[in-house]
């Protein structure tokens, strides 16, 4: 015991008493016990993917014959780091890094289960991240005050967990690259399965729950058949499903290889950059979320074919998808810590005519007005890019899954303000619900003691009832918080999250959100009872978009189209008919064109924009 807690105090634990031992698939493992709960940090749940296995599907982790003592976090991924405005960033993290982490109130019994899959654009994040001072993903008091066994867990990102290039297809059984990230998580999933009964957990109610990134990987996984029976109920915050188009993922991956000095054959280019440190697969990486807002993810998922069979939304329109409960949200300022301060009205115009169609501009002018002030103009951006990138996705998958299924949907909005002064301005941003989920606000620099406030505690609590009732029943209500009525597409009912929830409203900022479904062209979705007619009235849709320039069109196999790209003058750019699915916008300048597509069975009219 004296060992034990001398190795506590070196890695900057203090004392406390140890867990009892659990016997898991590779080996025995032993963590810790504070304030009544039995911690587990750092457990593998797979070999490290290194040499080889860079770049491969992730195996199960070697057994150990000896007590692995799991007292510390996990490195994180190698990944590069950006602090709130840093444009810089730190390379940070460690390859061997497949590990998750337990908190569950006592070894007996069976409890709901937690799994939480982190945020950071695909690309950082890690278990241990810390804001203000504390750890925001700490389980231990959601564990304890929402008894159940809280999971989180780690995955491979950016590069290394993303990449397409056709030297690794040579070598795929499958004949695809990618998504290796994705498998982690499946692999982790399975590793609960097995072992959480030995931590009081119970396998037939599972959890899975993300924000950000973490909440694209939950709505991914409910699409992907090979995760069937892994989770039983899925929680997505601040996200929508979301796949790369697999040849725009592929061209990607050569130009990144040739960056990176790969040359020769196919075989040759592998080995250099497996060759290669991991810091320098991430050295070229930007921040996930530009200062203007906007969201940028160039290492994604992808629509490979065989992970994933359909695009997201197909799936769910097609009843293609994992059936269970869901639960899926936003916050009302997702952007406010984002986008600069110096936002002015002028440039508000500029940046709806720039990436607007013209047909909608005045229409978004009215709906985000410009004001004549600063502060009126950053409002609106906020407003309108919070809306764009969140809002409105939020409620096409909401509205797609609830048609498409008999288990219910639940719908929140989040708009609690922190009543600290410094961050009050910046409204329910970003990432800001999970210190309120994990109840770690408390433990901030500008949230503990006499900074935590009454609202605070009762935000804290009704989140934390709403979200532990949702996993061990599939629904949120109980008798001592205010209801929240289930979703359903026509009436869009929803619970609005704050000090005082209030489940009474229907109609969340609909009129934005129309306005927004018509830009990008999304047709609502029909019931699966439909299947037969929508499979007749094919949806075509673009991949990526935005996009640095490679354009996939996604639609019916075997048609030959015809596809004409036009300024927002209405001036013809472009055009072709052939049964080629790609082109490329490199040429053109950044900004917003039109696209027509149309065949013998269908027609369609769209909008894609060319990123820098």
């Amino acid at each position: 015991m004296r060992a034990f807690a001398a190795f506590l105090l070196l890695v900057g634990i203090p004392p406390l008493s140890e867990a009892q031992v659990v016997q898991t698939t590779s080996g025995a493992v032993r963590g810790f016990t504070e304030d009544g709960v039995d911690i587990f940090l750092g457990i593998p749940y797979a070999s490290p993917p290194v040499g080889a296995l860079r770049w491969a599907s992730p195996v199960p982790p070697s057994e150990w014959a000896d007590t692995l003592w799991a007292l510390a976090y996990p490195p994180a991924c190698p990944q590069k780091q950006f602090s709130q405005g840093d444009t810089i960033g730190t390379v940070v993290g460690d390859e061997d890094c497949l590990y998750l982490n337990v908190w569950t109130p006592s070894l007996q019994g069976r409890r709901p289960v937690m799994v939480f899959i982190h945020g950071g654009g695909n690309q950082q994040g890690s278990t241990d991240v810390k804001a203000l001072g504390a750890y925001l993903y700490d389980g231990k008091n959601l564990a304890q005050r929402g008894d159940v066994v809280v999971v989180t867990v780690q995955y491979r990102l950016g590069a290394l967990g993303n990449l397409v290039h056709p030297g690794l297809e040579a070598e795929s059984p499958y004949g695809k690259s990618g998504n290796y990230g994705v498998q982690d998580l499946m692999l982790a999933l399975r590793w609960v399965r097995q072992n959480i009964a030995g931590f009081g957990g119970d396998t037939a109610r599972v959890t899975l729950f993300g924000e950000s990134a973490g909440g694209v990987h939950v709505g991914n996984l409910m699409i992907m058949p090979a995760a069937a029976g892994l989770f039983h109920r899925a929680i997505i915050q601040s996200a929508s499903p979301r796949l790369k188009a697999y040849e725009a993922a592929r061209n990607e991956g050569i130009a990144f290889a040739q960056q990176l000095g790969a040359s020769g054959s196919l075989e040759q280019q592998v080995a250099h950059l497996r060759a290669l440190p991991p810091d320098s697969l991430v050295q070229a990486d930007v921040r996930p979320i530009s200062s203007g807002g906007i969201v940028q993810s160039p290492w994604q998922p992808v629509h490979d074919g065989y992970w994933f069979p359909q695009m997201p939304l197909h799936a769910v329109q097609s009843g293609q998808h994992h059936r269970v409960p869901l639960m899926i949200g936003s916050n009302s300022d997702e952007m406010s810590l984002s986008v600069l301060a110096g936002v002015t009205p002028a440039m508000l115009v500029a940046f709806v005519q720039a990436f607007i169609p013209a047909p909608y501009q005045q229409q978004a002018l009215a709906l985000y007005p410009p004001g004549t002030t600063n502060e009126q103009a950053r409002a609106s951006y906020v407003a309108l890019v919070t809306d764009l990138q969140f809002t409105a996705p939020v409620r096409r998958v909401a509205e797609c899954v609830s048609k498409n299924q008999e288990e219910p949907v639940w719908r929140y909005f989040f708009s609690f303000r922190h009543t600290v002064p410094a961050l009050a301005p910046y409204g329910a941003y970003h990432g800001m619900e999970l210190f309120y989920v994990f109840n770690t606000w408390e433990n901030t620099i500008l949230g503990s003691g006499p900074f935590f406030s009454p609202a605070d505690d009762s935000v804290q609590r009704h989140l934390l009832r709403y979200w532990t009732n949702f996993a061990r029943t599939g629904d949120p209500n109980s008798l001592d918080a205010p209801l929240w009525p289930a979703y359903e597409g026509t009436q869009d009912c929803y619970i609005d999250l704050k000090a005082s929830p209030d489940g009474s409203q229907c109609g969340l900022r609909t009129e934005q959100c129309n306005f927004w479904d018509q830009v990008v062209d999304f047709l609502p979705c029909l019931t699966s009872a439909y299947g037969e007619a929508n499979a007749a009235a094919p949806l075509w849709t673009l991949f990526p978009n935005p996009t640095p320039g490679l354009v996939r069109i996604d639609g019916p196999a075997a048609e030959e189209v015809h596809v004409r790209l036009f300024d927002l003058s209405g001036r013809l750019l472009w055009e072709e008919q052939s049964s080629r699915r790609s082109f490329d916008l490199s040429a053109l300048p950044p900004g917003t064109y039109l696209v027509r597509i149309s065949s013998q069975q269908s027609a369609h009219a769209t909008v894609v924009v060319r990123q820098r």
